[in-house]
């Protein structure tokens, strides 16, 4: 998603040359063949239906779907034992400190692996069918994965529902035994860089950095503000609507507090479209959220960027001039 601008040549050359190291090179995965949603792969599509993939880190993934919430992230040079301790320290700081958890044991892929089950309750003793009700639970997982790494996974189920959470497992299973459904390593080099829409080349400002880079899907985070796409073909209007609208519900859900959808007329990629725009409280005062798409060619592009409401009607450099208002 996103408008031509030029790139500081030198702050390239210290990206690409600092990626250059050891690492082969990793072709970008097509975009041929990828959901409405998501680009999983053929053996993925199935399982994977009605989830949004977010780009976390370069090394990481979310996936939520609907109850269901869960990461993926790759470790390199971690040992086995500490991968569980970070994943609890991540899960603390999204739920907070009333998150129980039980250590034990979890079957995945034909092998038991370090596990731990959490609940975040009201009271001791909650759970879906109590009186007192949990508002999350879920499991935590270390799994051995390919060159020495650390496979961190974790699920966050709604309520702490067994629907959810045995959607969860079953999410786990593939994880486990295959890592993502997209088919991308996840790792720093193997990112396309620059970041690109299948038409041209975005910039990266100052103090930004990409977390997810390829021929289908990208992020590229600041301090402030971010700018998100997703790229799929065939095009065809009725699943571009739908989603666009599915994207934006994913990114409301994600921003506690979030006001009402506005749709309003914009361009974008230099093409009419109507946006979706909407904002959410933060520390730092009003985060204003513009999200659409539209076609270009045979290819569908889906767009958000994020930014502190002071910056309007200006959009920030990191939305790379993807969005503009007629």
């Amino acid at each position: 998603m996103a408008n031509a601008w030029k790139w500081v040549a030198a702050w390239w050359c210290v990206v690409l040359c600092s990626c250059a190291t050891s690492a082969p090179h990793v072709p970008p995965v097509p975009p041929e063949g990828a959901t409405p949603v998501g680009p999983f792969l053929p053996a993925a599509r199935a399982l994977f239906a009605g989830c949004t993939p977010v780009p976390d880190s370069a090394t990481s993934r979310v996936y939520q779907c609907g109850d269901s919430t869960v990461w993926l992230v790759e470790r390199k040079a971690v040992p086995a034992e500490r991968v569980l301790t970070l994943a609890r320290a991540r899960l603390v700081e999204r739920l907070g400190e009333r998150v129980v958890v039980a250590e034990g044991a979890l079957p995945l892929a034909d092998r038991s692996w370090p596990a731990a089950r959490f609940a975040v309750c009201d009271a001791e003793g909650g759970g879906a069918e109590a009186s007192t009700p949990c508002r999350a639970g879920g499991y935590l997982v270390s799994v051995a994965g390919p060159l020495g790494r650390q496979r961190e996974l974790g699920c966050v189920a709604k309520n702490n529902a067994q629907p959810a959470v045995a959607r969860c497992l079953e999410l786990f299973e593939y994880l486990a035994a295959k890592g993502s459904p997209e088919g991308e390593l996840l790792d720093e080099q193997a990112m396309l860089l620059p970041p690109r829409l299948p038409w041209r080349s975005l910039a990266v400002p100052e103090k930004c950095q990409p977390s997810e880079s390829t021929s289908r899907a990208g992020r590229i985070r600041c301090d402030d503000a971010s700018f998100v796409w997703s790229v799929y073909r065939p095009a065809r209007t009725e699943v571009t609507v739908r989603w666009r609208d599915q994207g934006v519900s994913e990114l409301r859900a994600a921003l506690p507090g979030a006001g009402p959808v506005k749709e309003v007329a914009c361009m974008l990629e230099q093409q009419p479209a109507r946006c979706l725009r909407f904002t959410a409280p933060t520390s730092r005062g009003p985060l204003v959220v513009w999200a659409g798409a539209t076609h270009w060619d045979d290819r569908a592009v889906f767009a958000a960027c994020s930014f502190l409401e002071s910056e309007e009607p200006a959009f920030p450099a990191v939305c790379n001039g993807a969005f503009s208002v007629p």
